[in-house]
């Protein structure tokens, strides 16, 4: 059976009975956190909105322009799986508990689809491949599509998977395709095999096929435990908008409490992942999409407005504050910290995501960021310092590296291992704030509604986003 089959099988027969209570609220959560998303970016995306396609298609490709408009999303492990699931499962059914039925299916599908592919050219909400499987599989259950039309479905949506170029994502308006492409081929990928259409079902493990193209170690036991292991239980809902690399920050520059104007100089000590982000998305022009990526631009924003909404992204405030903005991100300085970094891969590798790689992997993956020219996005100089922090980091690395040695093959460490309970995507930062009179603020981050924290915290981030998005919430605390 083909990886596209057995997943068919398990989605096709997803019930909503099946859903533990968990899964269920956060689908819920997920479903309204993209409508505010999708409400806050509806002007950014009025051109998308008057190119869309018709019918439900259309439906998918204008919501999920709308909804990454911001970076004001949901993510989990490992993938952005909203800006499709959601839209795709509300265009293919009028019924409540199929659409969120559907939803489930999608987000497990992509997240298992981001996991295979989480070491290769992409990352983040930069795997725009996991909106094809998402909207394929979400449409072809609010269809009604038998296992076998499911299958062709999600196959016929993976054909021909987006491979998007760095520049097009990191600040111009390029960026709101990201999801909106994929998303309505997958969508449409379900009504063409409901006509018969057909694709090829090992597009995902065939030597030439996904896996192979779009990632430099892939793992395909990724793709396990579906039923088992819930993924939509590892939901995280930001309260800001922005990456969710810069969450931390924005909320400790929103926590310091002080006057934009009486700040001399700030330094941000964030993990690597927030580092190398910056670095990325560096430009000359200041867009929503370049803030969204920038810790010294956010923090600066947050700094001066005292708050942080997608208000202060339209490009008129923008353009009204940008010599302030300018000034006061120029004495921001950021600056990685291994510790931090350390914490992040603690989140992960305590629940038991383990990267399962070997020496053969490693150096693969070496090459190939070469040949992609990634050499600057080499994690292993931050690894190293982060284990230089964290010695305990060693076991789990180490673990690794041993099975991979005494007989194991990849794929032994799927994600039958992740406790879904234990993981935390956690993307920690510190703020130093000098002021004008001498004195020093320091302001640890923090990361409301991210994945692992209390569901009743997660109804709040939520029902505060609504809010601010002016849409009633159904979110109960």
């Amino acid at each position: 059976m083909t990886i596209c089959e057995a997943i068919a099988e398990w989605a096709v027969g997803l019930r909503a009975d099946d859903l533990p209570s968990s899964v269920r609220e956060r689908a819920e959560l997920q479903a309204e956190c993209i409508a505010a998303a999708r409400a806050a970016g509806e002007e950014a995306a009025a051109p998308f909105a008057a190119v869309a396609p018709g019918g439900p298609v259309g439906e998918v490709y204008r919501s999920a322009a709308a909804s990454i408009a911001h970076d004001w999303d949901d993510y989990l492990f490992m993938g952005h799986t909203g800006h499709s699931a959601v839209p795709a499962a509300a265009a293919f059914t009028d019924d409540a508990e199929t659409a969120r039925v559907a939803r489930v299916a999608a987000n497990e599908v992509a997240g298992r689809l981001g996991a295979a592919l989480f070491l290769g050219p992409h990352n983040g909400q930069f795997w725009a491949s996991i909106h094809c499987a998402s909207a394929a599989v979400a449409a072809s259950v609010g269809l009604g599509l038998d296992a076998e039309r499911t299958a062709h479905a999600l196959a016929i949506a993976l054909y021909q998977p987006p491979y998007g170029m760095w520049p097009g994502f990191m600040g111009p308006g390029s960026k709101l395709l990201t999801a909106a492409e994929p998303a309505a081929t997958g969508a449409r990928a379900a009504l063409l095999s409901a006509e018969g259409v057909t694709g090829a079902l090992d597009v995902i493990e065939h030597p030439r096929g996904v896996l192979a193209a779009l990632s430099f170690a892939p793992r395909p036991a990724m793709f396990g435990a579906l039923g088992r292991v819930w993924l939509t239980d590892t939901l995280a809902y930001k309260r800001l908008p922005g990456c969710a690399y810069l969450q931390s920050v924005a909320e400790a520059a929103l926590a310091a409490d002080v006057v934009a104007g009486e700040v001399a100089s700030a330094e941000i000590e964030a993990g690597w992942l927030t580092c190398e982000m910056e670095e990325l998305g560096r430009g000359s022009d200041l867009t929503p999409v370049r803030v969204n990526f920038s810790a010294t631009l956010t923090t600066a924003i947050a700094l001066i407005a005292g708050r942080l909404t997608p208000a202060e992204l339209r490009p008129s405030w923008l353009s009204d504050h940008e010599d302030e903005i300018r000034a006061l991100a120029a004495r921001i300085d950021l600056r990685h910290d291994p510790a931090l970094t350390a914490a992040t891969l603690r989140g992960s590798l305590d629940a038991g995501a383990s990267p399962d790689l070997g020496l053969g992997d490693l150096l693969r993956i070496r090459r190939r960021l070469g040949d992609a020219n990634m050499r600057e996005a080499n994690p292993a100089p931050a690894v190293l310092g982060a284990i230089r922090a964290d010695p305990g980091l060693r076991r789990h690395l180490g673990r690794s590296l041993r099975r991979r040695f005494t007989g194991g093959g990849r794929g032994d460490a799927g994600i039958d291992g992740l406790d879904t309970a234990a993981l935390r995507m956690t993307f920690p930062s510190r703020l130093k704030i000098r002021m004008r009179d001498g004195s020093t603020k320091v302001v640890e981050g923090s990361e409301p509604g991210s994945c692992g924290r209390p569901l009743p915290e997660q109804r709040a981030v939520v029902g505060e986003r609504s809010a601010v998005a002016g849409l009633s919430s159904v979110a109960t605390g």
